[in-house]
């Protein structure tokens, strides 16, 4: 692992094309602003792994709701009304 300091409002690059800049610093926290190309994806760390143990707790759950998951459903393909037959 590289550790870098940085004060506010300096950067560093990763990489040619993605840029973090400290924004701020409170107490043990410290805020980046990141510059990276729109294709690249960044994710929190920490979002996956909530993610991960979300979808855990659903699943032992066992229990589904249907009836949400058939209205989320319809309101996003809603059907489309048959077109009648050429005579």
């Amino acid at each position: 692992m590289l550790v870098i300091s940085r004060r506010i409002g300096e950067s560093f690059l990763i990489g040619d094309n993605i840029e973090a800049t400290v924004v701020d610093i409170t107490g043990e926290k410290v805020v980046l602003g990141i510059s990276a190309p729109k294709e690249l994806t960044i994710t929190r760390t920490e979002s996956t792994a909530d993610i991960a143990n979300e979808n855990r707790q659903a699943g032992a759950s066992g229990k589904i709701n249907m009836q949400g998951f058939a209205k989320l459903y319809k309101a996003k393909f809603p059907r489309k009304p048959k077109e009648p037959p050429n005579g």
